[in-house]
């Protein structure tokens, strides 16, 4: 499939799916410099890529305390 095809298919930019192969993120079949295409196993290799699963459990949002915490560590490095 085209790289419009793939975009259109996923919901997402053309500009976006360029973005990924150009940089190699994602697999894809070159032709020749300009022609690019993408196959159904490279469908679903970029959906496996594109999952996203947790790597840690989910933390408490930060209290009040921790907050001012932060504000003061930060314009302490500000001021240095």
């Amino acid at each position: 499939m085209t790289p419009e095809q793939l975009a259109q298919r996923m919901g997402i930019s053309l500009r976006m799916v360029r973005a990924m192969y150009y940089t190699n993120t994602w697999p894809h079949l070159r032709i020749n410099q300009r022609t690019v295409r993408f196959t159904e196993g490279h469908y679903e290799q970029i959906l496996e890529l594109s999952e996203q699963r947790p790597t840690t459990l989910v933390r408490k949002t930060t209290t009040g305390t921790k907050v001012a915490e932060l504000a003061e560590l930060l314009s302490r490095k500000r001021a240095s």
